[in-house]
């Protein structure tokens, strides 16, 4: 019976998460206090402790943020002090669509070599083409807030779930930098 429970421990054992240790964070993000939605809010480590965050805002302006390099989505991020920006933007990329996939599913797929030319082909054809110009990028919230040195917002993430007046970002329009520059 004791090696019964002692197997159980040790596949329980087994099946925690992997993964850095990260905080619940969430918060709040408002433009001339109306809650906005879509905006990128990121955070970066300060002095290299911590792991950099992202979040996007809903419908009312809440965000959780997602750990990068292993944090589960949605779970935060670890604690440390962060400089935090903001974006919204519009415009600025392009969509470029690869080689054509085979006809159908019940197609073989084709031989390294013709797998290989068709690519070539494609990329010719490609390189021929004349480049449109991207559309200019459109910053919706001002631009001074997705800059770590001109956003002006600074949060502590601590041990347990962090929320409240600490992580509520309130945006105005006329904003150009910290302190007013």
């Amino acid at each position: 019976m004791w090696l019964a429970a002692v197997c159980c421990l040790l596949l329980a054992g087994g099946c925690r998460r992997s993964g850095p240790v990260v905080e619940m964070v969430e918060g709040t993000v408002t433009l001339d206090g109306t809650p906005i939605e879509g905006v990128t809010v990121t955070f970066k480590p300060v002095g290299g402790a911590g792991l950099m965050a992202f979040g996007m805002t809903r419908a009312d302006g809440r965000f959780t943020l997602n750990a990068t390099r292993g944090g589960r989505p949605g779970a935060g991020t670890a604690a440390g002090d962060y400089a935090v920006t903001l974006t919204k933007t519009k415009g600025g990329y392009e969509i470029v669509e690869g080689p054509p996939a085979p006809e159908t599913p019940s197609t073989p797929p084709p031989d390294i070599e013709t797998a290989k030319a068709e690519y070539e082909k494609w990329a010719r054809e490609q390189a021929q083409k004349k480049p449109r110009p991207l559309p200019p990028v459109e910053y919706l919230i001002p631009k001074a807030y997705g800059d770590e040195k001109t956003s002006g917002f600074k949060a502590t993430v601590k041990k347990g779930r962090n929320s409240g007046d600490a992580f509520r970002f309130d945006l105005k329009s006329d904003f150009t930098a910290a302190g007013g520059n």
